[in-house]
């Protein structure tokens, strides 16, 4: 499991078709471990050493604490914020568990893959660590080792399911990897214009590491389109937004002016 290279990210729609897949094909633990990396930024080790304590989804401030101490999750530990949108399926997924309709190759499978489709449950536990390990694990944790041959096994029958429904895929999706939800995470917060000193926080990179931060927004073309079409000096003006704030207020007292007149008739 050596380097070989920056682990490539997807499409937010591609990410979603990829955790869809995950779910069914390689179970709801590693769906769940794949979605915290990308939904939070979490490095694989760090969503893998979760405990139940250390998810607070309740209050203000929906958060995650990263303690630091597990050895996987030293490298920066801090606070994570669980944005709106991720906060009722990591309550739904934890109180009540995840249920998946399953799919895999069997012997007695039907039709030209022979697959078969079974239901699976599974409930984290309450206290602890959100990925118990088997038991007799000496870590106590599910291992990185067995998510990652998980994915890069998905990987490849993944590019080749895209391909066979026509979808557009490119050659990152066969090179997905762990480190691959952290990546799209930090893309998509850059192309939907959060500042770097932002994004950095979230990712929870140290001040002076805007280079390898930077290493993670897979920008295209398109991000830069969609970027530049949000700036307010792209938008149509209209007469109103032309105006100044004292043209506005004289234009505001003309109304009200008007609208006591027609109330007195």
């Amino acid at each position: 499991m050596g380097r070989r290279g920056q682990a490539p990210a997807l499409r937010a729609q591609q990410w979603k078709l990829w955790l869809e897949w995950l779910k069914e094909r390689a179970g709801p633990r590693v769906w769940l471990a794949v979605f915290l990396t990308g939904a939070l930024g979490l490095r694989c080790s760090e969503a893998l050493t979760l405990k139940r304590e250390n998810i607070q989804l309740d209050g203000a401030t929906p958060k995650i604490t990263i303690d630091g101490q597990v050895p996987g999750a030293r490298k920066s530990p801090g606070e994570v914020y669980v944005r709106k949108q991720h906060v009722e399926t990591l309550r739904q997924a934890l109180r009540a568990g995840v249920c998946v309709q399953r799919v895999r190759g069997h012997k007695y499978g039907k039709g030209l893959q022979k697959n078969i489709s079974y239901q699976q449950r599974w409930t984290p536990p309450t206290r602890g660590y959100v990925f118990l390990g088997r038991s007799g694990c000496s870590k106590g944790h599910m291992t990185y080792h067995a998510v990652y041959q998980q994915i890069k096994r998905q990987a490849t029958r993944f590019a080749k399911y895209l391909k066979n429904k026509g979808l557009p895929v490119g050659p990152e999706v066969e090179k997905l990897r762990l480190h691959s939800g952290r990546a799209t995470l930090i893309t998509e917060l850059m192309g939907e214009g959060l500042c770097t000193a932002m994004s950095m926080k979230y990712a929870r990179h140290a001040p002076d590491s805007y280079k390898v931060h930077l290493k993670y927004g897979r920008l295209t073309l398109d991000d830069v389109k969609a970027a530049c079409d949000k700036l307010q000096s792209s938008r149509p003006k209209t007469k109103w937004s032309s105006m100044s704030t004292k043209d506005l207020l004289a234009a505001q007292r003309g109304i009200s002016k008007e609208l006591a007149l027609r109330m007195k008739q």
